[in-house]
């Protein structure tokens, strides 16, 4: 199993300064080399204190002058919102020369109408331009070479410098939460990332239909699908589920905000129909029930808790891959380092150990 650490860098209520909230997620992030895991990740989110990421290919550009190991990953570049694909591939390739080939592209759609208004695009349009937008930059990830005559994007053929350091396949992931974004990601060839959104035995269909449809159109097994969860850990699992209760539930709250995920926008938008359904079960479950729910599905408690979460997850969904997110929520930042430390310490290296499935089976 790959083990990454993903950076939110949320000011939660405001309750500190950006400054501040910066310098907490950082120091953390520098933490992830040292204590073993192999991928640091930051997401893109603008104009909120729900996440301060409005550039996580510039962020990892940052650490990987701090690193030297780690794979850095975009978790995700929403390319609805970047009206000049050309743009992203110079960065990322940038990146990989910074990193000398350490760079993962993730990319996704996104979901918050607030952030699609601020920059001027109909999220009407959001499936499209993510289609379209993404076969422009793969090809020029590859090629070097960026051109593009779509419904959305016009690029007259134009080489960009540096050129790729090295290929992409292998290192490409796309966000997929509903159930209109898995075909889409298994034709691309990415490697599937999925946060927490029910529980995972639920999910079950999702990552069976990624794997079905990944092999028919490369007639290869697809990769381990990568689950996004968020992380407490503490050597008293009654401490360690109060964090979770806290803050985690703290940040749901923040996630119906962000995204108006109760409105009713959504079952007008072209793609987003799951989340029109989620929306009518939101507003009959209501929002402490729903955050209660959210905190059960992510990953916290004592060492062996969270290892005996993890090996029952392997057991329906298959292989995956996980990545973590610690600071977040509120969480004072000794809380955060602790239980990244201790996750680190007493899970990661079980995990990391653990054999894939198709191995074991050798």
């Amino acid at each position: 199993m790959q083990v990454g650490l993903l950076m939110v860098f949320q000011n939660f209520m405001d309750s500190t300064s950006d400054q501040a909230a910066y310098e907490r997620d950082l120091h953390l992030a520098e933490l992830a080399e040292p204590l073993g895991f192999d991928i640091l990740g930051g997401v893109e989110h603008h104009f909120n204190s729900y996440a301060m990421a409005p550039d996580n290919m510039q962020f990892l550009s940052y650490m990987a002058a701090k690193t030297s190991t780690i794979r850095l990953m975009t978790g995700a570049v929403i390319l609805p919102w970047w009206k000049d694909p050309i743009r992203i591939v110079e960065k990322m390739i940038l990146l990989d020369h910074l990193s000398k080939g350490r760079a993962l592209f993730g990319i996704g759609r996104g979901l918050a109408r607030k952030e699609y208004e601020a920059f001027g695009i109909d999220m009407d349009e959001a499936r499209d331009r993510f289609d379209q937008s993404a076969e422009i930059i793969l090809a020029g990830l590859e090629t070097g070479f960026v051109e593009a005559d779509t419904q959305h994007f016009k690029q007259v053929r134009t080489e960009v410098r540096p050129r790729p350091y090295a290929s992409f396949e292998g290192r490409f992931y796309s966000v997929a939460m509903s159930s209109d974004s898995v075909p889409v990601v298994a034709k691309l060839g990415a490697q599937m990332m999925s946060f927490a959104q029910k529980p995972w035995e639920e999910m079950v269909d999702h990552f069976d239909t990624y794997r079905t449809l990944y092999m028919q159109h490369h007639n290869k097994p697809a990769p381990p699908p990568v689950c996004v969860d968020f992380l407490a850990c503490d050597e008293s699992a009654e401490r360690a589920e109060a964090l979770a209760r806290e803050h985690m539930a703290n940040y749901y709250v923040t996630v119906m905000d962000h995204y108006d995920m109760a409105g009713d926008h959504f079952k007008n938008m072209k793609g987003y129909g799951d989340y029109a359904d989620n929306a009518v079960i939101l507003a009959a479950t209501g929002l402490e029930d729903a955050a209660n729910s959210f905190v059960d599905i992510n990953t916290w408690g004592t060492p062996q808790q969270i290892l005996e979460k993890l090996d029952n997850r392997g057991k329906f969904l298959g292989d995956f891959d996980l990545t973590v997110q610690v600071s977040y929520g509120g969480m004072s930042p000794e809380d955060a380092e602790s239980s990244m430390r201790l996750f680190a310490k007493e899970v990661l290296p079980e995990v990391q150990s653990w054999k894939r499935q198709a191995e074991a089976a050798e």
